[in-house]
């Protein structure tokens, strides 16, 4: 279950259940300024999480998660969405900087070559000249995966690209510009994902479309690049 908090007037005693999007999410409201602020966001915690809550949707001001996290929730984590828009990113960045794709190389960096690395790589061999898989734990197996399966040229480790994915904040930093596809904030050279369908304080909100995404609630053609 989801949790979503909302910054109204109350003292988060109670959860009730809801729908954003047509995702459902375990809802409570609090405001947490103030004098006892602390203590009703405390009680809003432990109600979502009472309720089964684990991650919770807040306010895209809000900066006590040390309460919220001792409480036992988490933020809703845009890493997997992230990575699943990797192809579009790429394909902007590179047309931003005035590169065809079909004339650049792309690193694809990162601690390990899991699943959404290969994924990934395998989306981006037909769209780009080149690919250097730089992954210290499987990247030289995919890389070998990628030249045997599909005739990919891939570089070795250490040569640079044009751009890089860094997949995770253990890949190594190379010397091109990159996409930092993980965490709260990532950089993506300036640019940022929006769903206009949504209204207008929502659409640029990472998390929720991040969580909207998993639950099946927003695809690919209602994402817009910006």
């Amino acid at each position: 279950m989801l949790g979503q908090l909302t910054a109204e007037e109350g003292w988060g005693g109670r959860a009730e259940r809801g729908e954003l999007y047509g995702l459902p999410v375990l809802r409570t409201r609090a405001n947490w300024e103030g004098f006892w602020g602390e203590g009703r966001l405390r009680r809003a915690g432990r109600a979502l999480r009472r309720g089964g809550a684990m991650r919770a949707l807040v306010p895209r001001d809000f900066g006590r998660w040390d309460v919220l996290g001792r409480c036992g929730l988490v933020p809703v984590d845009p890493g997997p969405f992230l990575r699943g828009q990797s192809l579009p990113l790429t394909l902007r960045a590179l047309e931003r900087r005035g590169l065809a794709p079909n004339r650049a190389t792309v690193a694809l960096r990162g601690a390990r070559a899991d699943r959404e690395m290969a994924r990934e790589a395998v989306r981006l061999c037909s769209r780009v000249r080149r690919l250097v898989i730089d992954a210290p734990r499987g990247g030289e197996e995919l890389a070998k995966w990628l030249r045997w399966q599909l005739g990919v040229p891939i570089l070795t480790r250490g040569e640079q690209g044009e751009l890089a994915l860094r997949f995770d904040p253990e890949g190594r930093a190379g010397e091109e510009p990159a996409l930092e596809l993980y965490g709260q904030t990532p950089a993506l050279e300036g640019m940022a994902l929006t769903a206009p369908g949504l209204e207008e304080e929502d659409r640029g909100d990472l998390a929720l479309l991040a969580a909207l995404w998993e639950g099946g609630r927003l695809g690919s053609g209602q994402i817009k690049i910006t």
